[in-house]
């Protein structure tokens, strides 16, 4: 699907797009510079209007969310606004975190820790990247997550506890939410249950029967990377992206359409 020809036909018709997307980048790699130069190539293919990163690192004077928006700015001519929050050390060596890349201008952002769980702890710490956009007069908030890798399931499911209860007291003023990110867990667990139970819904479930497997890559066999909504949006496609061997996941998009 060609996403700029698709949103405008829709917009004319129906009302307004918005396009989204999560890829965890795999952190840092030898090639980097050649591989975050294909990704650009593929973002700027799909144009999305908000795209949730996870493993962004920070190498030098900028992060790899940065190094992306500056060359997707070169490649569509758009202005891209990055939010990144750090984490922990990819490989106990370059400060490693999440990321929002966005075509809107960022009225709000902040940062919500999963980590205080009482007494189960991730393995890793972990945060959550909060950004709200205004799109035509609608408040949208945008988070990125990356949720921990701890074979515990109760982990994850703790850790959407706690940001399910961020969101309620500190971000409740929006039309929509959309989480977007690698939950490292299957849509049957515990964690995705309880987002589904609070009214999220998985957008590539909505629109596709097949697996839809996302890690690891090249050949996946297991789910872990989704786009969850809730509130004024409608889910009118969605798929797999990165296909290409860029990291070792797949990434998902989605397009929706704002209600109202």
């Amino acid at each position: 699907m060609h996403w700029e020809m698709a949103k405008m036909k829709w917009k004319a018709k129906n009302g307004i797009p918005l396009s989204v997307c999560t890829f965890n980048i795999h952190g840092k790699e030898e090639n980097d510079g050649t591989r975050l130069r294909a990704i650009a190539k593929r973002l700027s293919e799909l144009k999305p209007d908000l795209c949730a990163l996870q493993e962004v690192v920070v190498d030098g004077d900028k992060n790899t969310a940065e190094r992306l928006a500056e060359m997707l700015e070169a490649l569509t001519g758009e202005d891209y606004r990055v939010h990144f929050v750090e984490s922990h050390l990819f490989y106990g060596r370059y400060p490693e975190g999440v990321a929002v890349v966005s075509r809107y201008s960022l009225r709000e952002v902040g940062v919500i820790g999963l980590n205080d769980l009482g007494e189960l702890s991730p393995l890793l710490p972990r945060h959550a990247a909060v950004s709200g956009v205004e799109v035509e007069g609608r408040r949208i908030l945008f988070v990125s997550v990356h949720l921990d890798h701890h074979k515990n399931p109760l982990v994850r499911k703790l850790q959407v506890e706690r940001l399910l209860e961020e969101l309620e007291s500190h971000y409740s003023g929006y039309t929509a939410v959309i989480l977007a990110g690698d939950f490292n867990d299957t849509e049957d667990s515990p964690a995705l249950r309880l987002l589904k139970e609070n009214g999220f819904i998985d957008a590539y479930r909505a629109c596709n029967d097949d697996p839809g497997y996302t890690f690891p890559a090249p050949s996946p066999s297991m789910r872990i990377d989704y786009i969850l909504v809730k509130g004024g949006l409608e889910v009118l496609s969605a798929g797999r992206i990165m296909e290409e061997g860029l990291s070792d996941h797949f990434g998902v998009y989605a397009l929706l359409r704002i209600r109202g």
